[in-house]
C-alpha cells in the first residue's frame, strides 16, 4: 500500500516546480509589458501636455567660421529671433551679427547684409518684419540723439524699389528711421556695432 502522504508530497512538489517555471517566464514578460505600456502612456501624455515642456536656453549660435565656442546667451538669442523671420523673407543666407531688444515686443537686428526691425504680432502670435534695409541703401553712418523717450539712433535709407509702394515710384524714396533704445549703455554698443558694420561695406 502506497503511503498517501508521499504521493501528496510528490504532487505538491511537481505543482510547485511547475508554478515556479511559469513564474520565471511570466514575471519578466509581465514586467516588459508594463514597461512598454508606461512608456506609451508617458509619450502620449507629453504629446498632449505641451505646457510641461520648457526651453531652458536658446540653441547655440555657431559663427560662420564653424569654431565651437562657449555658449553666448545674447548671440544665441539674436540668432533665434532672426530665424523666426528668415525663411518667410528669403533671408536664409544672412548671418547674424548683432541685435538689441528694444522692448518685450520689439527687436532690432543686424546681419551681415541688412538691418531690420522686428515686432511681435499678438493676433498671429509670431514675429514679423516692420522694415529692413540692406546696408548699401543706408545713406550715411547713423547718428545718436536724445528723443522724448530716451536715447535713440537715427539714419536715412533708400527704400527697396521691389517692395511695398516704392515700386510705383520712378525715383527711389528715402526714409528716416529712428530706433529708440532703452538705455544709454545699450545705445552706445548698438551704435558701435552698427557703425562698424557700415564702415566695412562702404
Amino acid at each position: 500500500r502506497v503511503n498517501m502522504n508521499i504521493i501528496s508530497s510528490g504532487i505538491n512538489a511537481e505543482y510547485g516546480v511547475g508554478k515556479g517555471l511559469v513564474g520565471v517566464v511570466a514575471r519578466p514578460l509581465g514586467g516588459l509589458t508594463d514597461m512598454v505600456s508606461y512608456t506609451i502612456d508617458g509619450i502620449h501624455h507629453h504629446t498632449l501636455a505641451d505646457d510641461g515642456v520648457f526651453v531652458l536656453r536658446y540653441p547655440r549660435f555657431i559663427q560662420p567660421d564653424k569654431i565651437l565656442r562657449p555658449f553666448n546667451y545674447k548671440q544665441s538669442e539674436g540668432k533665434f529671433y532672426l530665424n523666426q523671420v528668415a525663411r518667410s523673407n528669403d533671408w536664409l543666407g544672412d548671418e547674424y551679427y548683432y541685435h538689441q531688444c528694444l522692448s518685450s515686443k520689439s527687436i532690432f537686428i543686424l546681419t551681415d547684409q541688412r538691418c531690420m526691425l522686428l515686432s511681435f504680432d499678438d493676433v498671429m502670435n509670431h514675429w514679423k518684419v516692420e522694415w529692413s534695409h540692406v546696408y548699401l541703401d543706408i545713406e550715411k553712418i547713423p547718428e545718436v540723439l536724445d528723443s522724448g523717450q530716451g536715447t535713440a539712433i537715427t539714419f536715412s535709407a533708400y527704400m527697396d524699389p521691389n517692395r511695398g509702394a516704392s515700386k510705383f515710384f520712378k525715383n527711389r524714396r528715402k526714409k528716416t528711421r529712428v530706433i529708440v533704445v532703452p538705455s544709454r549703455e545699450e545705445t552706445k554698443w548698438l551704435y558701435l556695432e552698427f557703425a562698424r558694420r557700415l564702415e566695412q561695406l562702404h
